[in-house]
């Protein structure tokens, strides 16, 4: 199991606390999968769940459960309006597509082709020449973080695979999009399906998967609140994920066989939208959209 990260200095003290935290008040909701706060009866987690768990970090940090259905209530629907821009069912699935697309993994691994391999004096210039660069504050402070994470190595971050950010992410927005009533049961559990063979390739298992997620999310944050504030909670909420015998992660298993990981729903959705074109510059219709999933996918024939 891989110990999960959060700062160069801070991690051995950060992963005891977690492991304190968690000892003394641990979260609730993954071994009965039952709500009594809001006395609703979940039905046990199956097969068919795997990649609404790809998700659970999320919906456990708000103190959900992975497989509640149950609508949002209008004064809170977690910042999908706000912080991604979705309004309704097509902006969910321009935004679903852009995660499976590139994301943030692509300019990621460009970053990282950028920079590792850079000698000190070419490193300095390259930091010379942003700061001529036309950047607000903010930008140019968050990018310069960056860069020097990432061409010091710094938590490993030149071997992590980015993708992580990308689909666990994925996967929260379709548990939320079915809770705002964008998407239904069927197709949240279908999209997230989608992307279990592209995971297996990359990642070995729950443990690995969420280390990626969160190293990607320490990365990402540029040292920023509230996101660097609240990452000791989520480290508290993987740690439960993988140690809580009832958990979800530990009710199915990594590679569990899985019933369809079919693309055709969500290629059905994503032409429906008219915002995806072909290589010819046209809008794509439902094949065309599919092969371009299955392309962003690395899915072979037989997947």
């Amino acid at each position: 199991m891989y110990w999960l990260l959060r700062e160069e200095v801070l991690i051995p003290f950060m992963l005891s606390v977690a492991y304190v935290i968690y000892a003394l008040n641990p979260f609730k909701k993954t071994e009965d999968y039952v709500k009594e706060d809001d006395g609703i009866i979940l039905p046990p987690i199956t097969h068919d769940d795997w990649g609404l768990i790809v998700g659970a970090p999320y919906a456990v940090y708000v103190d959900d459960a992975i497989n509640d259905f149950s609508p949002f209530t209008e004064e809170n629907d977690y910042g999908m309006k706000s912080s991604w821009g979705i309004y309704n069912r097509q902006d969910l699935i321009y935004q679903l597509f852009n995660r499976i697309q590139g994301g943030h993994a692509t300019g990621y691994d460009a970053l990282r082709d950028q920079v590792a391999s850079l000698s000190k004096s070419k490193f300095d210039t390259l930091l010379k020449r942003m700061e001529d660069d036309e950047l607000d504050y903010d930008e140019y402070h968050g990018s310069r973080w960056q860069y020097h994470i990432m061409h010091s190595n710094t938590n490993n971050i030149q071997n992590i695979n980015y993708w992580a950010w990308d689909y666990v992410r994925f996967s929260m927005l379709c548990l939320r999009g079915v809770k705002l009533q964008y998407l239904t049961e069927e197709e949240a559990r279908a999209w997230t399906r989608m992307l279990a063979p592209r995971l297996r390739e990359i990642y070995t298992g729950w443990d690995d998967l969420w280390h990626h997620f969160i190293t990607t999310r320490w990365f990402w944050s540029n040292e920023q609140e509230p996101w660097q504030s609240s990452a000791s909670d989520y480290l508290d909420v993987i740690h439960q994920l993988l140690q809580d015998k009832g958990s979800v992660a530990n009710a199915i298993s990594w590679d569990t066989p899985l019933f369809s990981t079919d693309t055709q729903s969500f290629a059905e959705a994503l032409a429906s939208i008219q915002q995806i074109k072909n290589e010819d510059g046209e809008i794509a219709d439902v094949n065309e959209a599919n092969r371009i999933i299955r392309w962003h996918l690395k899915m072979t024939e037989s997947q």
